[in-house]
């Protein structure tokens, strides 16, 4: 009978993840392809700082960028704050990205648990910081005088900075029943804020944006399905025309199994959408785990004008990792990076506690109330004895 109760509940279970996946499919679609037609507002090439639109992070670059489900690291904050929710320890990690000819970027991120409670009061929030600088390198601006003199000098293409502050926590933990299976789902959600300042062509432009992100996880089936925007603001001026910021929809699915022993499969399925752009991307990647210290990447864009091949590698041991990713499609496009992170895993958080520097008389009256009350012989007693006592003297 146990062994037929358990196929049942395989049966079962097998069932609704067949359902929530496609119930996840249907939800990236239904965000992806109408959205895709309703929000384009421009033509491509159309908005400015492109490094708002790059993939800041080699594991998310060598599965060709569909991170925004998986999202569970420091670098959650470039593709959906709502994952940064997962951190349990600190974690800091510096990347350095080297593009076509001169352009390069640097980026270092740091995230950390807090030591209090979030607003749902459901777990500790987690709150990151990071900062890139990228440059597109330099070029030399030669000016022919009326005297036939040439006068040159020396100018960034473009140079760009960019300052995130993110936050994000688990707002929700319990059990849905879904046709006699109880599905546990933890739902998280995270915001950021980014101040940016651009130099281009010898001009400067700063500017203010917006990113909010959700993630929902199903860890007994291993799925989780992630939704984002990044980017929104009110653009950037250069000189006196104001240019659009690239504002991105992000969404995807991943699956994630255990194999053999302990190395894990995981499957990641996401598609962007470019609001003030004609521009839409569909990708997908797979990273498998082994043992804990080796991971190997792949991933494929099917659809982007830099699609094609992408790869990675991560090494990891006691707190420590270094990643590597490239892409393998247009060489104007193609980029390098590699990264080095630690984890903090024997540092704890302790819970933060207000220190009492006032009297409480709550606990005074508590510990009144815990004293035992006089009965009323007690009480009739009482005057008695003052009555004899008053006689005893006038006596």
């Amino acid at each position: 009978m146990q062994e037929i109760k358990s196929v049942k509940a395989g049966k079962c279970s097998g069932r609704i993840a067949i359902r929530l996946c496609f119930f996840f499919f249907l939800t990236l679609s239904t965000l992806h392809f109408p959205l895709s037609t309703a929000l384009y507002a421009g033509s491509p090439g159309t908005t400015s700082l492109h490094v708002l639109k790059m993939d800041i992070s080699p594991r998310a670059l060598g599965m060709a960028g569909s991170f925004a489900a998986l999202a569970d690291d420091v670098y959650s904050m470039n593709y959906n704050p709502g994952g940064l929710g997962q951190l349990y320890v600190p974690e800091v990690s510096a990347m350095y990205l080297s593009g076509f000819e001169d352009s390069k970027l640097n980026y270092i991120g740091i995230g950390s648990p807090l030591p209090f409670l979030g607003m749902s009061k459901t777990a500790k929030p987690v709150a990151g910081l990071s900062l890139a600088f990228s440059g597109s390198g330099d070029f030399t601006h030669r000016v022919i005088n009326p005297d036939g003199t040439i006068t040159s000098r020396n100018l960034k293409a473009e140079s760009d900075t960019v300052l995130t502050f993110s936050y994000g926590e688990k707002f929700y933990s319990g059990e849905v029943n879904l046709e006699g299976y109880m599905a546990k789902l933890d739902q998280f959600f995270g915001a950021s804020v980014k101040y940016v300042k651009s130099e281009l062509l010898g001009y400067s432009g700063k500017a203010v944006a917006f990113d909010a992100g959700y993630l929902v996880i199903e860890p007994n089936l291993g799925l989780s399905l992630g939704a984002s925007v990044s980017n929104v603001g009110g653009g950037i001026k250069y000189i006196s025309e104001k240019n659009p910021l690239p504002v991105i929809f992000r969404t995807g699915i991943s699956y994630q199994k255990p194999t053999i022993m302990d190395q894990t499969l995981i499957l990641a399925v996401g598609g962007d959408i470019y609001a003030n752009e004609s521009v839409s991307t569909l990708k997908c990647g797979l990273e498998y785990h082994f043992q804990e210290i080796l991971n190997l990447r792949l991933g494929y864009k099917l659809k982007d004008d830099n699609k094609g091949l992408t790869m990675g590698l991560g090494v990891q041991h006691e707190g420590f990792s270094m990643d590597f990713g490239m892409t393998l499609s247009n060489e104007v496009f193609n980029t390098t990076q590699i990264a080095v992170s630690y984890k903090f895993a024997n540092f704890k958080i302790k819970e933060y506690k207000r220190q009492k520097r006032f009297k409480e008389p709550e606990k005074k009256e508590s510990e009144q109330i815990k004293k035992p009350s006089r009965t009323e012989q007690q009480r009739r007693k009482e005057p008695e004895k003052k009555k004899k006592e008053e006689f005893f003297w006038i006596y």
